[in-house]
């Protein structure tokens, strides 16, 4: 188990650079400075954790907070013989309080956005970099944005979309795209080709256990490398099958009657089957720049690279 910042180990002893980064900090956090900018000045004189990472605001709470900062034990009460200490008992119950006091003043916590496009489904029109899920502050809107340039990351960081606007331009898009002439026709046929692969899947991963008896009969005639390959293979072909039939179930139900149907499924459909529909029409969403707030309508930044059915 790792020593405790500011001590030679956890029985005690000063460390006395480390106990003078954690007093200072201490006297910033006292001064009214956050924790993200005392971490910042922490790291800038090149103070690190024990494990020699930089300081977060997290970890910073985290050390500062245990009573051994000031020789106390769990309960509170002083440490016999523990030595010099890195904050006064004092000190440390004043910062416990001041950390309770921001707790309670933090806003609440924004339920997680569960995106559309991410994960390669929409990129960059100027770069061509897959665009991320970001906001831009703790209480602004959901957006999709390129992400800054940095080493080995050839990202531009000039483009970013609301992400209601991307996601409805894009859903209106392939609601539109499904009732075109020969849409609907071809998606059934898809969709018949699915649930034939469905049931094949479910039946193969219901093989999964006499597959792995008979790989374990077969244990002593292999030897241990060949037979660590094997079951490695036979492990990974089970995860692989499953997640397939994971997709493939999100989307064997989808309605093909009209559009209202679809419509209607696609409002109270969970969010992995609306983006196995997109997946499974667009290649590519690219999300162009707003140009100067030029382009004002959704529609006209983004452009879809759409799975045409072969001719």
């Amino acid at each position: 188990m790792a020593r405790l910042s500011g001590y030679l180990s956890r029985r005690g002893g000063l460390h006395p650079e480390e106990a003078s980064a954690l007093r200072q900090a201490t006297s910033r956090l006292f001064n009214g400075q956050n924790k993200a900018e005392t971490c910042r000045w922490v790291n800038a004189q090149g103070y690190r954790t024990t494990l020699g990472n930089e300081w977060t605001p997290e970890v910073l709470v985290r050390v500062l907070s245990h009573p051994r900062m000031a020789g106390l034990d769990d309960e509170g009460n002083p440490v016999e013989d523990f030595g010099p200490t890195v904050l006064t008992p004092d000190e440390y119950f004043r910062l416990q309080a001041l950390f309770v006091e921001q707790k309670s003043q933090q806003p609440q916590a924004r339920e997680a956005f569960d995106y559309l496009l991410t994960h390669g489904g929409a990129e960059c029109g100027k770069c061509k970099y897959d665009m991320v899920g970001t906001r831009v502050s703790g209480d602004a809107d959901p957006s999709y944005r390129c992400p800054p340039p940095r080493a080995g990351q050839a990202s531009c960081g000039r483009v970013r979309m609301n992400a209601d606007r991307l996601e409805d331009t894009v859903a209106e898009a392939v609601l539109a795209e499904l009732m075109r002439p020969g849409a609907q026709e071809h998606l059934a046929r898809l969709l018949a080709d699915m649930r034939a692969e469905a049931k094949r899947l479910e039946e193969h991963i219901a093989g999964a256990v006499r597959r792995f008896e008979e790989l374990r009969g077969m244990r002593d005639a292999l030897v241990p490398a060949a037979y660590a390959a094997a079951e490695k293979a036979t492990k990974d072909d089970l995860r692989e099958s499953r997640n397939r039939l994971r997709f493939l179930e999100q989307m064997i139900d989808l309605p093909i009657d009209g559009v209202a149907s679809l419509v209607e499924w696609w409002n109270s459909a969970p969010r992995a089957s609306q983006r196995a529909l997109v997946r499974l029409e667009i290649a590519k969403v690219r999300v162009l720049a707003a140009g100067r707030g030029k382009l004002r309508d959704p529609r006209e930044r983004v452009l879809i690279d759409w799975r045409r059915p072969p001719a």
